[in-house]
């Protein structure tokens, strides 16, 4: 993590950089541990998360990771680089998982997945001291979605 200092209107010079990145680290963390709510509370109440196939607030978030789980039961998400500038967190991230569950009645392949995305997170501050969140917008470039058509996941169409 680079050392970002910021001056604040109190004219206190603090290191914010583990306070930005924080939510987003704890969004994957609480994911990793299946606690939806957890990675839930990350995210402030008006977030719009951008990505390639969907645009979704928090609880298309929830139905998002709810699928996921559901699909690959051992999801995993692993923070491969984080970056932060300002107040934008950037991440590149590595999920894999074992298709072992069933989506829209496609039974199970058994195989290994994984796929790389990179995330850009604006972070605000909450209203308490050190209460930061992923702010109302949130981009995703999701590196490889033919992995997720191998498994019928994606329809081809949206590839």
């Amino acid at each position: 993590m680079s050392e970002v200092t910021q001056t604040l209107t109190r004219e206190v010079a603090v290191d914010t950089s583990v306070d930005v990145a924080r939510p987003v680290v704890e969004f994957v963390a609480a994911i990793n541990r299946g606690d939806l709510d957890g990675a839930i509370a990350q995210l402030a109440p008006d977030h719009v998360h951008h990505g390639r196939v969907s645009n979704y607030r928090p609880e298309g978030v929830r139905v998002l990771f709810t699928l996921l789980s559901s699909v690959l039961p051992d999801l995993k998400l692993d923070i491969r680089e984080l970056t932060v500038d300002g107040n934008t967190v950037v991440t590149r991230i590595v999920g894999t998982g074992v298709h072992t569950g069933s989506y829209l009645g496609k039974e199970p392949t058994g195989r290994p997945v994984a796929w790389q995305s990179v995330d850009i997170a604006e972070i605000k501050p909450g209203m308490r001291e050190n209460d930061w969140r992923i702010a109302e917008r949130s981009w995703d470039v999701f590196s490889d979605p033919s992995l997720w058509q191998e498994i019928g996941f994606i329809p081809a169409i949206m590839c």
